[in-house]
């Protein structure tokens, strides 16, 4: 009996451990699949991810190297020696993109430059088939609300993230014709060096490409853009944890069966460590995703998986939140004078400077370019966010070195405040910040300036303007006035001043105090300053034997073409640069002299007249009367209104009048409404006199009825020579 017992005991011994062992087996069997599945799904997630970011990483060097004015005139007067200087040359020294390419619509003019050949300007980078789907594919973007995009295009066998974006500076890339206008292209190779750095960064083993003429791999991750090109799929070697898990755990449970339960601990503390690590590779994974190579700072993925955490919601459902949103000045000047080198080197340092001014509760993050928006959910920092924002200026009051040479870099800063009784999601701050920001750069704020409910209505009501200019271009309701300018002397008209004029077919006329400002937001004012040009072409006689001023504002002095496509259009209709005055405010020195002064010197060179518009209202000075190339200088209308109010005021008028007899210049009197003003102004020695005494603005068809009926009351004897 006790050997039947010892039997059946060892029996239940026996079939205990071989249960135990076929249990343990299949256990390893399910958890070792399990962890290499997990792993696997991980490390495609991560090369996902690692191209997501590596084409997020492409449209922000797009922006950086296209968002830049002074390329457009460059590309449209084919100077491609200053394109080299600031695209081409920083290629051979750059560890990212590997090509640049801009091309116009008609692809007759396209100018590319390629890691592989230099320096050597080329053509041929991209067809003409595949510049017509990017451009079709960016207008897609467009409509989506986005003004960049990415695309993976395959050019001989190699692959590339191609992104794109007009060319250009705009303050609102919405006007932009991405069918129609220039387009920059940045492209980076998916080379061995591409996913070498794709292994570094994101701790996936033997990435290898395969081409799109192979057949699918089973579990390889398509590399495909968001319209369906798929250029290849990436496969790798697996880290296969559960194999490591397995290989430590093998012998041991084979050579201590008894010692099961021991070894079965082991295995978990080990297979822990193991998901420890692969969670810490992800948590690294996605912090290179959501930061900002240059400055090191989150970028806008970062920025927006920040706002989502629970501690920033969580302040946001409270009321306790702000934002400040930041957008460099004078950074474009940088890149302009010095080239993109130099601009980044001010972006790292700007960020360097943000990050030590900032409390360690606050979140700074570049959005692109050169702006920078700043998150605070700290209760007590939310309180003083004004002071945090005036900060910020204050980093930014000492000049920035770069190889010798000082910039000086301000900001234009929006600021937007949750409130407790009234709590506002990020996304509204975030919009509200970004209005504040824009309203403080147009009017050239050197503080932070806090959100106004005001600001959005002013911006529904610009956005609707803005649809109704380009509608009333196209339905031809501008239309060009003309007002005298006489000789005080005599009377006689010596020039006439061209003025626009909007009549809106539900509100009338639209006066250009409200239409102008708009337009040059807008960039439309361009197409206005041409309408101008046209119709003073178009309607002026030269046989009047008299001139034509025409108002330039500082948005189009900034257009490198205006000189030459302002000589070609007079040049078609037979006139002269000589023949026409151009009048600028002293608003056109304020952002940058040196661009201003080199545009001006090349109308005077051309030919035409520069008169200084509304002198006295601003903050001219002698210096720049003598330096910039001024024929005449016009005294603005309060200065005339101010006529016999007081004695100061006619010395001041006769100050004006002995500095331009001094400086050799000209002098006009605006807005000349009675003939005590017009006889004092005589007495004073002005040259010329303008307003409603001596004519109001009428068009060219009224003027020369005018003039008909006029010769007609008169005989040939008492006609006058003038107007």
């Amino acid at each position: 009996m006790t050997k039947a017992l010892d039997k059946k005991l060892g029996l239940y011994i026996n079939v205990a451990a071989l249960v135990s062992l076929i249990a343990s087996v299949l256990t390893i069997y399910f958890f070792v699949g399990s962890l290499n599945e997990n792993a696997r799904r991980t490390d495609s997630l991560l090369l996902a991810q690692g191209i997501e970011a590596a084409a997020e990483q492409n449209e922000n060097w797009a922006v950086d190297y296209g968002w830049w004015d002074a390329a457009v005139g460059y590309f449209d007067e084919g100077l491609t020696d200053r394109l080299e200087f600031s695209m081409a040359e920083p290629l051979q020294d750059h560890s990212g993109f590997d090509f640049v390419i801009l091309a116009n619509e008609s692809v007759d003019r396209i100018y590319g430059w390629h890691q592989d050949t230099g320096l050597t300007l080329r053509s041929d980078i991209i067809s003409a088939a595949e510049l017509g789907v990017i451009r079709e594919e960016l207008a897609e973007e467009y409509r989506s609300g986005s003004y960049l995009g990415s695309h993976f295009l395959s050019i001989d066998d190699r692959s590339y993230i191609a992104s794109v974006t007009v060319l250009g500076e705009y303050e609102d890339r919405s006007a932009t014709n991405p069918l129609e206008d220039t387009l920059l292209i940045i492209g980076t190779e998916m080379n061995a060096g591409f996913f070498a750095r794709l292994e570094e960064n994101y701790l996936v083993h033997n990435i290898r490409f395969i081409p799109p003429s192979q057949a699918l791999i089973d579990g390889a991750v398509p590399v495909r853009d968001r319209f369906g090109h798929q250029v290849g799929q990436l496969v790798w070697r697996p880290s296969l944890p559960g194999i490591q898990t397995l290989r430590i755990a093998l012998i041991p449970l084979i050579a201590y069966i008894i010692a099961f339960l021991v070894a079965s601990q082991v295995i978990g503390r080990h297979a822990r460590r193991l998901a420890r690590a692969a969670e810490d590779n992800e948590r690294r994974a996605h912090l290179a995703a959501s930061t900002d190579s240059l400055s090191g700072l989150p970028n806008r993925h970062g920025f927006s998986n920040y706002i989502e955490t629970d501690a920033a919601v969580t302040a946001a459902n409270r009321g306790e939140v702000a934002v400040i949103y930041v957008d460099l000045n004078g950074f474009k000047a940088v890149n302009d004078k010095a080239g993109h080198q130099a601009g980044d080197a001010v972006i790292v340092e700007v960020a360097r400077r943000f990050r030590e001014t900032l409390p360690q509760t606050a979140y700074i993050a570049r959005m692109g370019g050169d702006e920078f928006a700043c998150v605070l959910i700290d209760a007590d920092d939310s309180l003083r966010v004004l002071d945090i924002a005036r900060t910020l200026l204050e980093a930014l009051a000492t000049p920035i070195e770069c190889d010798g040479r000082l910039f000086d870099i301000g900001a234009a800063i929006g600021v937007a405040e949750s409130a407790i009784d009234a709590p506002r999601s990020f996304v509204t701050l975030m919009d509200e910040a970004d209005l504040a920001m824009y309203r403080a750069k147009a009017d050239q704020l050197d503080y932070p300036l806090y959100y106004d409910a005001e600001f959005a209505a002013m911006d529904e009501l610009r956005r609707t303007l803005d649809a109704d200019m380009e509608a009333g271009l196209g339905r031809n309701e501008f239309y060009v006035v003309y007002q005298p300018i006489v000789l005080a002397g005599t009377g006689e008209t010596a020039s006439l001043e061209a003025l626009l004029r909007w009549e809106h077919p539900t509100r009338g006329n639209i006066p250009p105090d409200v239409f102008i400002p708009a337009a040059e937001h807008s960039k439309m004012i361009h197409q206005l300053g041409d309408l101008v040009l046209e119709s003073v072409c178009r309607e002026f006689d030269p046989q009047l034997g008299v001139s034509v001023s025409i108002n330039l504002s500082p948005t189009q002095l900034n257009d490198p073409g205006l000189c030459r496509r302002f000589v070609a259009k007079l040049t078609e209709y037979g006139l002269a640069p000589a023949q026409i005055e151009l009048e600028l405010t002293e608003t056109v020195l304020i952002e940058d002299f040196g661009r201003a002064k080199a545009r001006m010197d090349e109308l005077s060179e051309a030919g035409f007249r520069l008169n200084l518009d509304d002198f006295g209202t601003g903050f001219a000075s002698i210096n720049y009367l003598h330096t910039l190339p001024f024929s005449k200088i016009k005294v603005d209308k309060t200065f005339i209104d101010s006529i016999g109010k007081s004695e100061s005021a006619n010395k001041m008028l006769q100050a004006m009048s002995l500095l331009s007899d001094a400086m050799q210049l000209e002098i006009v009197a605006e807005g000349v409404e009675t003939e005590a003003q017009a006889s004092l102004l005589r007495l004073l020695g002005f040259d010329f006199l303008q307003g409603w005494h001596f004519g109001r603005p009428a068009t060219a068809a009224a003027r020369a009825q005018l003039r008909q009926e006029q010769d007609a009351a008169t005989t040939p004897g008492q006609r006058a020579s003038g107007d």
